[in-house]
């Protein structure tokens, strides 16, 4: 994963210049972190819906990490069903939103303020041309 890490990291930092936004380390540091684990794997997403798993979470960090990475990576996930973008970044928000109860409140609270935006950012990011070849099988 270290060579995912520095890969990303390197790109997160090349769309900060390019963009002109700058992201506080920790959310850096997060986002980097979320694109080099999810990268090589195939199961990320949720068993069930997306819908069942938000109402029965045990996890909201887990949800709100897949939620964030598919609206960024994939912002067309869903759309041959009917499905937009926003019904996923609305269920990411919530999940960190609970997440912020249990766990690191400021991060997880800084995650689901600017969850749309972190989307965005990220599908900024790796669709910039020096970023890392992403292989997902399946959707």
């Amino acid at each position: 994963m270290d060579h995912y890490t520095d890969a990303f990291y390197g790109v997160v930092k090349q769309t900060q210049d390019s963009t002109g936004y700058t992201l506080p380390h920790h959310i850096e540091a997060y986002i980097v972190m979320l694109l080099a684990s999810k990268v090589d794997q195939p199961d990320f997403l949720p068993k069930g819906t997306f819908a069942e798993s938000y109402m029965n979470n045990k996890t909201p960090k887990e949800l709100g990490d897949t939620c964030l990475f598919v609206t960024g990576v994939f912002p067309e996930y869903g759309k041959r069903h009917g499905i937009k973008k926003s019904y996923y970044q609305d269920i990411g928000i919530g999940s960190y939103s609970v997440a912020a109860d249990y766990m690191n409140g400021e991060l997880f609270g800084t995650l689901s303020k600017h969850f749309n935006f972190l989307s965005n950012f990220i599908e900024i990011t790796v669709s910039n041309p020096e970023s890392p070849e992403i292989y997902i099988i399946g959707d």
